[in-house]
């Protein structure tokens, strides 16, 4: 210190409430300091405040970044939600006017299934919507049942058929595959994955695939389309919060960005994994590993 002329040098730690280290307050003198015990009362009581105010400041650009996420969500539930609302009150009107006008109690039948329809598409997204706000805020959790995956995911694919009736779908699956897991949460995970098949893969693109295996301690669920599949730079992207494949936005093809954020939040609570590749026809496939857990022993981490 002497060949900078330093004289006199004090530093006290700055810590946060939580006594976790943020910084050094430091002072230098050119001169002997004569430091009484006041003085470094005084410090150290500097230093407190100093550390205090910013972990204070922290936690306001923390609370301000939750608030621009939160606003983000609204926005997007708003947007996302308008649609299905839109058309719901589209066919109850037409559906008003039909029986008005004394039609067969067919056409009523046809017509209340549409409306059933477009009612289950808005209640999974807004399940959806909110458990990425649980995710956020830290109160996601799972409800552990036992159900047959494969009766889950025959039942996914009859919702999407109703909703994308110009769409193909074969399932090669076991005649029943048990599985110990959140039955509502996978069918959110299957109805977003499928229902996205439909959207980036033309009807006249092919069939999708959706492949169901299941070993000794794991389930694997594979589905494929051949539609436009996504850039290999965007692949590994494809699970980010609010992150769209380039060629999708380049096509018009509305989304949020947040299904297969949620998606993959859902399968790694249940200790498994989710996973995009290219197909082998060009478009996309997802593979989800789930691990079947014995009932009897203890939930997977993540519960």
């Amino acid at each position: 210190m002497h060949i900078y002329g330093i004289e006199s040098y004090i530093a006290v730690p700055l810590n946060r409430r939580d006594g976790s280290y943020f910084g050094t307050l430091c002072a230098l003198d050119p001169l002997p300091a004569t430091l009484s015990e006041d003085n470094f009362t005084i410090f150290h009581l500097l230093a407190q405040l100093i550390g205090f105010e910013l972990e204070a400041d922290e936690k306001q650009r923390q609370r301000e970044a939750e608030l621009r996420g939160l606003e983000d969500l609204i926005a997007i539930a708003g947007h996302d939600l308008r649609q299905p609302l839109t058309v719901l009150q589209g066919r109850i009107q037409l559906l008003a006017r039909r029986i008005n006008k004394g039609v067969g109690i067919d056409i009523v039948l046809a017509g209340l299934a549409e409306l059933h329809q477009q009612t289950d598409r808005a209640l999974l997204l807004s399940d959806m919507l909110l458990d990425v706000a649980r995710m956020q805020a830290g109160g996601f959790s799972l409800d552990y049942t036992n159900f047959d995956l494969v009766a889950l995911t025959q039942q996914v694919l009859d919702d999407v058929r109703a909703i994308a009736p110009q769409h193909r779908f074969i399932l090669d699956a076991p005649g029943i595959c048990r599985i110990h897991a959140d039955e509502r949460r996978l069918l959110l995970v299957l109805s977003n994955l499928l229902t996205n098949a439909t959207k980036y893969a033309p009807a006249v693109s092919g069939p999708i695939m959706v492949q169901i295996s299941d070993a000794p301690e794991i389930c694997t669920i594979q589905i494929s389309d051949s539609g436009i599949g996504v850039p290999d730079e965007a692949l590994s992207r494809l699970f980010e919060r609010h992150f769209r494949a380039p060629n999708a936005v380049e096509r018009g093809l509305s989304g949020s960005g947040l299904g297969l954020y949620s998606a993959k939040q859902v399968i790694t609570a249940h200790s498994g994994s989710i996973e995009a590749a290219h197909s082998s026809s060009g478009g996309l496939r997802v593979t989800v590993m789930l691990p079947l857990v014995d009932p009897t022993t203890s939930h997977p981490a993540g519960q």
